[in-house]
């Protein structure tokens, strides 16, 4: 039994390990990429994010069918395999501004094709 127990703990933290260095990895690789952008590019960057910072922020709620909830969550997973994490709001945000770019034919296709949800919280309990 101890030894099955050691075994499984060294496997266990050779997952890890391999985890952790698959981690630093993509790390390093987005460090590469963007430390190899051209310097006079990234202070027009951090321009271009600061009025978004000085930008009042709105709070609301939405319905959505689960079937969105984990797309949602499986978009999330894709960012983190890129090792981007992007928030539920970023995602959302992002699939606005895709939105935006498209043409109005596009885009009335793209908003007829979703499922029609009931708006409002559900009745309360009697």
């Amino acid at each position: 039994m101890k030894s099955a127990l050691t075994s499984s703990l060294k496997a266990e933290d050779e997952a890890v390990r391999n985890r952790f260095e698959k981690a630093e990895s993509l790390l390093e690789e987005r460090t590469q990429q963007t430390s190899s952008q051209p310097t006079d590019e990234l202070p027009q960057a951090k321009d271009a994010l600061q009025p978004v910072r000085n930008q009042k922020v709105i709070r609301d709620s939405f319905t959505l069918p689960s079937t969105d909830y984990e797309l949602i969550a499986a978009i999330r997973q894709r960012c983190l395999k890129s090792a981007v994490n992007a928030t539920k709001s970023e995602v959302i945000r992002a699939g606005l501004h895709i939105l935006q770019s498209l043409s109005d034919e596009e885009l009335v296709q793209a908003i007829e094709s979703l499922e029609k949800v009931k708006t409002g919280r559900p009745a309360g309990k009697v």
